[in-house]
C-alpha cells in the first residue's frame, strides 16, 4: 500500500489572500531585522513576487541576497514550500530555526514541508527515512503546537501526520512494519483530528476522516 496524502497537495486550492495572511502574520512576528532589508532591491522584488504568486521569481530574487536575516530566510522557505521544493524548504527553515527557536510558523511549515516529502510516491527515500521524516513533521507540529497552542490547524496537520506514519508502520509488507506502533500512531491521529472537530462539529471532512482512520486502525488487527 504506497503512502499518499492530498492533505498538503490541496494546498494550491486555498484561496491564496488567506495563505497571505498567515505569512504577513508570521513575518511580522519573525523579526526585529525586517527594516534593515527593506532597503535591499532584492528583499523588494522577492516581496513584490510573493504578493503576486509569483513564487519562482522570489525564490530567484531571496536566493541573491547577502546575508539573509530572519525575515528573509523566512519569505525563501515559504517560496519554496510554494514552488514544491520541500527539501530546500526544510533546509531554510532549519536555518530559520536556529536564529529564531521560538518561531511556531517555521515549525510548522517545516513540518508541512516535511509530511509532503515523506509521502511523495517519487521521493527515493527508503521506508526507514521515510518514517524518520514524519516523525521529524509530527515533531515539528507539536513544537508550533508547544509554542501556539490555540491554532487549531497545528493539530490537524498533526493529525494527518500520525496517520501518514500509522499507515506505513502498519504496511505488512514494508521493512519498517510494527503493528503496535501503528496502532498508537492511528490513536494519536484520531485524537488530534476530534479535538479539532470538536471546536467545530459542522466539519465533516474531518468526520470522515477520523472514520477512515478508525477503519485502518480496525483493519490491523485482521
Amino acid at each position: 500500500m504506497n503512502i499518499r496524502s492530498n492533505q498538503f497537495m490541496n494546498f494550491g486550492k486555498v484561496k491564496h489572500w488567506v495563505l497571505l495572511g498567515v505569512f504577513v502574520f508570521s513575518v511580522n512576528a519573525a523579526s526585529a531585522q525586517s527594516q534593515s532589508s527593506s532597503s535591499n532591491p532584492y528583499v523588494r522584488l522577492g516581496n513584490k513576487a510573493i504578493m503576486d504568486g509569483d513564487f519562482k521569481a522570489a525564490v530567484n530574487a531571496l536566493e541573491k541576497v547577502k546575508s539573509p536575516d530572519t525575515l528573509v530566510t523566512y519569505m525563501l522557505g515559504y517560496s519554496h514550500i510554494r514552488c514544491a521544493n520541500y527539501n530546500k524548504a526544510i533546509t531554510s527553515f532549519t536555518k530559520l530555526l536556529s536564529q529564531s527557536p521560538n518561531n511556531f510558523s517555521a515549525y510548522y511549515w517545516r513540518g508541512k514541508a516535511r509530511n509532503t516529502l515523506a509521502v511523495q510516491s517519487d521521493n527515493k527515500l527508503s521506508e526507514a527515512e521515510r518514517g524518520k521524516m514524519l516523525q521529524g513533521s509530527i515533531d515539528d507540529f507539536s513544537n508550533a503546537i508547544r509554542l501556539n497552542p490555540d491554532d487549531l490547524s497545528y493539530y490537524q496537520s498533526r493529525g494527518m501526520a500520525y496517520r501518514d506514519l500509522g499507515i506505513l508502520q502498519g504496511t505488512n509488507s514494508t521493512a519498517v512494519y510494527d503493528k503496535s506502533s501503528a496502532e498508537e500512531a492511528y490513536q494519536k491521529s484520531i485524537d488530534d483530528l476530534q479535538h479539532v472537530l470538536n471546536s467545530n462539529s459542522k466539519r465533516e471532512d474531518l468526520a470522515k476522516e477520523i472514520k477512515k482512520v478508525k477503519i485502518y486502525k480496525t483493519n490491523l488487527s485482521k
